[in-house]
């Protein structure tokens, strides 16, 4: 969606070194949760992350948009053997990011469990610069959305299973401390968003949890 409420298609494009233009993206393209990233560096450009549940393994897929063109610049996919149930994600820089992994099993039987009993085995991921991959938390019930404020000095997590928004806050090697949390009843947080203009913490959810089966 454009600035005139236009609905505009993207392409999604990578680039092929041995003729040095672009192609359509040849990778599997999956996606589950993302994130836009902008700064003033250059206010023209924009960073596209996507949680990307490839057959070969799911990550992180980063492309890049030039405001005005109608295509996506694939930049790279990151995977790691912490990133193995990546939900949704969240940019600090143009190449940095914050990903939730929403439970620790994988199988669709294990996850019913998993969801139903509320086990904290869920945790938040950073992929720092060079390459970096931490632990920045754990011991969530179902991590799911995860938002970042304006100031970059808190990051929001929606706790699915416990059910609340945990607030934390950034270390400078990349993991979270657990600042607080605000706890919902008859209400199980979803999504959650950050108004950038107000600074106001958005959440949607649903009224019950048996919904996520």
């Amino acid at each position: 969606m454009d600035e005139n409420n236009n609905l505009q298609v993207l392409r999604l494009v990578e680039l092929d070194c041995s003729s040095n233009t672009l192609v359509p993206f040849t990778q599997e393209f999956r996606v589950h949760g993302f994130d836009i990233y902008w700064d003033s560096i250059d206010p023209t450009e924009l960073t596209f992350m996507f949680v990307n549940h490839q057959r070969t393994g799911a990550g992180i897929s980063i492309f890049r948009h030039r405001i005005g063109t109608k295509f996506l610049q694939f930049v790279k996919t990151v995977k790691s053997p912490l990133l193995y149930a990546p939900n949704d994600v969240v940019a600090t820089s143009r190449s940095t990011f914050y990903a939730t992994n929403d439970m620790r099993s994988t199988s669709r039987m294990m996850r019913k469990i998993e969801m139903l009993l509320g086990m904290p085995w869920g945790h938040v991921v950073y992929y720092g610069h060079e390459g970096m991959v931490i632990k920045a938390a754990a011991g969530i019930s179902y991590p799911n959305g995860i938002a970042r404020s304006a100031d970059g000095n808190t990051i929001f997590v929606a706790a699915s299973s416990e059910p609340s928004v945990n607030m934390y806050r950034p270390r400078l090697d990349g993991s979270l401390e657990l600042v607080g949390k605000t706890v919902f009843r008859n209400f199980v947080p979803d999504n959650v968003s950050v108004d950038t203009a107000t600074g106001q913490v958005l959440v949607s959810g649903k009224l019950r949890g048996i919904v996520f089966m």
